[in-house]
């Protein structure tokens, strides 16, 4: 008999640090009510680094939060059928080529067709280790393809988010966007986060930096590789939005979607490379080629000009 309940597991990201256990998860789980969140919190039933929490407990980055709840239809998908692609896997890490249609974590459309239920499955049914429980330890947007790196113990949590909030790692992103630029350079412009709303860049906001150099200009189209020295929500979308040059295909932050658009358009943004130090000294770097559908795209704007 298929359970009623399935657990969510979300890793609290450096923008979320202090925040109040309660806002957290009003904020991260949107399409569940505050009410029925107050009553898992009272019940005992939110669980915080193996150990249940109040609602007014302050959470820092790197916090593990598990709860139940109840399951939707869409948890009786084949987990089977969503490609896996790793790229790299050790005894403390599993680095990940994500798709461009696939949710990093747990969200209000996809509690379960997401890349951490897509990991669990691998571990517990194609290759079993009861040992591996995979966590997330950096953000990306569902729409963004490319590399994602996951710790395979909670208790290596602490060590590697610890360096992506102290800016030691290293991301480097493909973007294609709107308009001509040259050159390169550096925006660096505050980002403010709303719950549940589009970002807004300007004053408010928390210290932003996305670096940009061109790789292919054309009078209407540029493909970018950017370097982010901040992870803020939406930044590399917002970033570029608010200089003139906003992603291709970006209906939130560029031109709303219009009829010609390819039908599984999507922001054209790809994770290429991140650098992070291992555990045992090693200085790693990670890699994924641009997608298909990101090649595609940029091979029919540039027909097109």
């Amino acid at each position: 008999m298929t359970p009623a309940t399935q657990t969510v597991e979300l890793t609290v990201a450096d923008e979320h640090a202090w925040l109040r256990v309660d806002a957290y998860l009003a904020q991260q789980l949107h399409w569940r009510s505050r009410r029925s969140l107050a009553e898992l919190l009272a019940a005992g039933q939110v669980i915080v680094n193996g150990h249940r929490v109040k609602k007014a407990h302050r959470l820092a980055a790197g916090d593990v939060v598990m709860l139940r709840l109840p399951r939707k239809p869409e948890a009786d998908l084949d987990l089977a059928e969503i490609p896996l692609r790793i790229v790299y896997e050790d005894d403390d890490l599993v680095v990940v080529d994500k798709p461009g249609n696939l949710a990093v974590h747990p969200a209000s459309t996809c509690q379960y067709r997401n890349l951490l239920r897509r990991l669990q499955h691998h571990y517990a049914v194609e290759r079993p280790d009861p040992g591996v429980e995979p966590s997330v330890l950096h953000r990306l947007d569902r729409t963004t393809s490319g590399v994602v790196a996951l710790a395979k113990r909670r208790t290596l949590i602490d060590f590697y988010t610890r360096q992506f909030a102290a800016r030691t790692t290293n991301k480097h992103y493909v973007a294609v966007v709107h308009g001509c630029m040259e050159g390169e350079g550096s925006i660096e412009l505050p980002i403010h986060t709303p719950a549940d709303r589009p970002v807004v860049v300007g004053e408010g906001g928390r210290p932003s930096r996305t670096d940009w150099r061109v790789l292919v200009s054309t009078d209407h189209a540029c493909r970018l590789a950017i370097t982010l020295h901040t992870g803020r929500k939406h930044q590399i979308r917002a970033h570029l939005a608010a200089v003139g040059h906003p992603l291709y295909y970006d209906g939130v932050y560029g031109p709303p979607r219009r009829s010609t658009w390819p039908e599984q358009a999507r922001p054209l943004l790809h994770a290429a490379r991140l650098e992070l130090d291992h555990r045992d000294g090693r200085r790693l770097c990670f890699s994924a080629p641009v997608p298909e559908d990101m090649e595609r795209a940029w091979a029919r704007l540039t027909t097109d000009s």
